[in-house]
């Protein structure tokens, strides 16, 4: 049975009162889907079709050649607050079947969290100043980047870049683990967490991703910036949402070709309109009233507030391609090959708090 919308919606509410709680260094964009196909406009920039299959949430520009400006230009977005049309995207889930064949899994929402977790690098610094006083800079226009490795199909639990990739099983249990879940699951959560730290100079980089670093004293969802990235920025935490309520077994696999989960990843092209009201989001729309604080500079919506989650289509089709809407496929879109093993048992969990 597909999960309920009521469930559906006590995941994406609990998203959205995270910026109305007594939390001072996070908001929260929650957002609808817009399209799942075969583009990536960072690591296929130009090609009628990339890799594989991605499910895209955000502003409606979206297409093979889609620039920042071609995002902040977008018609719309599908996510809540009107001053972001930056575009969000990771791999597409599938479940395997029985027979053999690809069943797409139904994304369901997406919820980005903005997050004041770093600081900028200074000589002899060892930990960052109150959240409450030390606020990271606006993402920086035309800021491209990409977290996560593709090709990963195994687990280092000493690399903070394949920490900051995890999977949330939502209901009947709870738990977090960096492959795919093990368990029953009504909802598989997609998480990946973005680096916060900027070298101050270049907006994208060869591999997409060389211009960003986590911190170097911390986690790698929060601490202080290194030397060679000094510049603490917003940092990114992606949650995609897939109902996977109606398959009992663990048979899922990224289309990317991943039954591991190792192989998450997510890309961002920044297109907020706005990044003045972006840098003053952590002064003026966290702690106790969130973004329904007065003062909140994001709220720009003739309603008085940040704006509303909606559907919408991307403003050029997607490739004429099946990928699974109409029934399940005999092979992966692109003929990805599914490599690693699908987990069996809790390979490896989260021990630190939740990352919101």
């Amino acid at each position: 049975m597909s999960v309920s919308k009521a469930l559906l919606a006590a995941v994406l509410l609990s998203a959205s009162s995270v910026s109305a709680q007594d939390v001072y260094d996070t908001f929260t964009v929650n957002c609808n889907r817009l399209t799942t196909q075969r583009r990536d406009p960072i690591l296929s920039f130009g090609s009628p079709t990339s890799d594989h299959v991605h499910a895209v949430v955000g502003g409606t520009n979206f297409k093979a050649d889609t620039t920042n400006e071609d995002a902040i230009n977008s018609k719309a977005t599908t996510c809540d607050k009107i001053l972001d049309n930056s575009i969000y995207w990771v791999p597409q889930l599938y479940h395997i079947n029985d027979d053999g064949r690809y069943e797409l899994v139904t994304h369901i929402g997406s919820s980005i969290y903005y997050q004041n977790r770093a600081c900028d690098y200074e000589e002899g610094r060892t930990s960052c100043p109150s959240i409450k006083t030390n606020f990271a800079a606006a993402l920086p226009a035309g800021l491209r980047m990409l977290s996560g490795d593709k090709d990963l199909r195994t687990f280092n639990q000493s690399d903070i870049t394949q920490r900051a990739i995890n999977h949330h099983c939502v209901g009947p249990v709870d738990e977090e683990t960096n492959s795919l879940p093990v368990a029953h699951c009504n909802i598989i959560r997609a998480q990946v967490t973005f680096p916060p730290c900027w070298d101050g100079i270049n907006l994208d980089s060869d591999d997409h991703k060389s211009h960003m670093a986590f911190p170097a004293i911390g986690e790698f969802h929060g601490g202080v910036c290194p030397k060679s990235h000094p510049i603490a920025v917003i940092q990114l935490f992606f949650e995609f949402n897939f109902d996977t309520a109606k398959y009992t077994d663990r048979n899922f696999v990224f289309a990317q070709g991943d039954k591991t989960g190792y192989g998450f990843h997510g890309d961002f092209i920044n297109g907020w309109v706005d990044l003045e009201k972006l840098g003053n989001a952590h002064r003026t729309c966290t702690g106790a009233q969130g973004v329904n604080a007065v003062a909140c500079s994001l709220n720009v919506g003739a309603d008085g507030s940040p704006g509303h989650a909606s559907n919408q289509s991307p403003e050029v089709d997607p490739p004429n391609e099946e990928i699974g809407f109409n029934g399940p496929l005999d092979a992966l879109p692109n003929n990805k090959i599914p490599t690693g093993d699908t987990p069996q048992a809790k390979l490896s969990s989260r021990v630190f708090p939740r990352n919101y």
